[in-house]
């Protein structure tokens, strides 16, 4: 099992999902949260450029309908979902 700590910071208010994180020390990078579902269960995360993308969940398994909403508007926002990579849970 492999796990990242963090310090996450928010940019202006916390009602925005604009954040400043920090994995190494005194370096931080942006993350915005583009898209969150009513119950906080699954998010849609972009780092500072199309480099960075994660969908985010706090079970194992994701709703079908939910991820492909999420990959939709991933497309849009210009992110080539085919190179997402997918956690495999045992």
């Amino acid at each position: 099992m492999k796990e990242s700590v963090g310090k996450a910071k928010f940019v202006d208010s916390p009602e925005e999902g604009k954040l400043k994180v920090s994995f190494f020390g005194p370096f931080y990078a942006g993350y915005n949260v583009v898209a969150i579902d009513p119950d906080y269960q699954y998010a849609l995360v972009i780092g500072k450029n199309h480099n960075y993308l994660w969908i985010l969940s706090r079970e194992t398994t994701m709703l079908e309908n939910i991820k492909q909403d999420y990959l939709q508007k991933a497309r849009e926002l210009g992110y080539d979902t085919s190179k997402l990579l997918w956690t495999q849970h045992d």
